[in-house]
């Protein structure tokens, strides 16, 4: 197994710390580096800090970057977290790109996203089948022990949505609704984001949001009395989605995939019209659910599962689950190196001839004339990108009606 050091360029709180981790799991020194505008910085370097040996937390900035890059004596390889599908994640790709372009110890770059099979963040053609997901929950299974608390025996995982496309059940009051109306215990799972809209109002981050309704009926549901909600810091989903029987969640969203890994489980999908889960190449993937669109078709559904008439569709659905990935087993990095070369390369080549000041003018002048590429670039606070474009805005209004003036 060659040595190769991960760089990992991070932008939430808790959402992407099983890859870290996973990677980690490589025997290699993993260096996380937490952009400065990421509201969760001090939250995720603390965790960071304190959970491997081999996670190095940084500051994101160009400089810091290189730095590292240079004091390290291994190749380099670049993990991206976040998707390719969205604006965000294809300009920190050609940013990377440039950089690696410029320095020979930088091997390769790799957007391992954040999800899989399912969700609409997934870009599936570049996880070359591996389970990455899984991996953090397959190296720690056997440090878990059963848990008999009936609540678990029903799990929700609300996603999150966008103004535009409302396509959470958190966006349905009717249905929030009849869930707070439980006369049985059950777990809630927010995604992560969710907490961290909740717990902070004034953490809230720049471009990953919960609409206000979505963010009103998150307090509702935590303020339910029959809700046992899973913690901010208990991170794995995997280990819940084990336990459990019944599995209510949306359709945009990986969770009804992974679900299928373990089998044997009702799995109830939340869709809208407007979105249905059917918009899916594989027309296959939607047999495995029930899906409801409205409080009538979950009462329903709920009334039939409690009195156990309900057929479970999942009796067989680990083969879908591999027609799609292979088997988890906890050795993904393992294979990944292999199949992306890492574990063939040759020592760390001296990068003597990098001009540090070129390569950052290079990206500033590509990158810095939008909020995203600003954000992508991490050479800028918050405040700095707001306030940049805010003058910006009112710049261009001013040159709009000049004529009038």
């Amino acid at each position: 197994m060659s040595k190769i050091a991960f760089f990992i360029p991070y932008h939430t709180g808790y959402a992407h710390s099983n890859l870290v981790e996973a990677f980690a799991s490589y025997s290699s020194d993993v260096h996380v580096f937490i952009y400065n505008w990421n509201p969760q910085k001090k939250m995720i370097q603390d965790y960071f800090r304190t959970t491997n040996k081999n996670i190095f937390v940084h500051d994101f900035n160009l400089d810091t970057l290189f730095t590292q890059v240079s004091l390290t004596t291994i190749p380099v390889v670049i993990i991206l977290t976040a998707s390719l599908n969205y604006l965000f994640g294809k300009i920190q790709l050609k940013i990377f790109n440039l950089i690696k372009n410029n320095v020979s110890s930088i091997i390769d770059i790799y957007a391992v996203g954040h999800c899989m099979f399912g969700c609409q963040s997934c870009a599936y053609e570049h996880t070359h089948r591996l389970p990455i997901t899984f991996t953090n929950y397959m190296l720690t299974k056997n440090e878990r022990k059963e848990d008999s608390d009936k609540s678990n025996q029903i799990l929700i995982c609300p996603s999150y949505s966008f103004e535009q496309a409302q396509t959470s059940l958190l966006s349905n009051n009717v249905i929030v609704d009849y869930i707070i109306s439980f006369q049985f215990p059950y777990t809630i799972k927010f995604h992560p984001l969710t907490y961290d809209c909740w717990y902070d109002n004034n953490k809230e981050h720049p471009f990953l949001s919960l609409t206000e309704l979505e963010k009103q009926n998150t307090e509702r549901l935590i303020q339910s009395s029959s809700a046992k909600i899973i913690p901010i810091n208990e991170k794995n989903t995997l280990k819940l989605i084990e336990l459990a029987d019944l599995i209510i969640c949306d359709s945009n969203s990986s969770i009804p995939f992974e679900t299928l890994y373990f089998q044997n489980k009702f799995i109830f999908v939340y869709e809208t019209y407007q979105y249905p889960i059917s918009n899916n190449n594989d027309k296959n993937f939607q047999t495995y659910f029930h899906v409801f669109h409205h409080r009538y078709e979950l009462e329903t559904l709920i009334e039939q599962y409690l009195n156990k008439t309900l057929e479970c569709k999942t009796m067989n659905s680990r083969e879908y689950f591999l027609s799609k990935y292979d088997t988890p087993d906890g050795n993904e990095i393992e294979k990944l190196a292999r199949i992306r070369k890492w574990d063939t390369v040759n020592p760390k080549t001296n990068d003597t001839n990098i001009s540090v000041d070129d390569i950052k003018l290079q990206l500033k002048g590509q990158f810095d004339s939008t909020p995203t590429g600003m954000y992508a670039l991490g050479e800028y606070t918050l405040a700095e990108v707001l306030h940049s474009f805010t003058i910006d805005d009112e710049f261009k209004s001013l040159l709009q009606n000049s004529e009038q003036l």
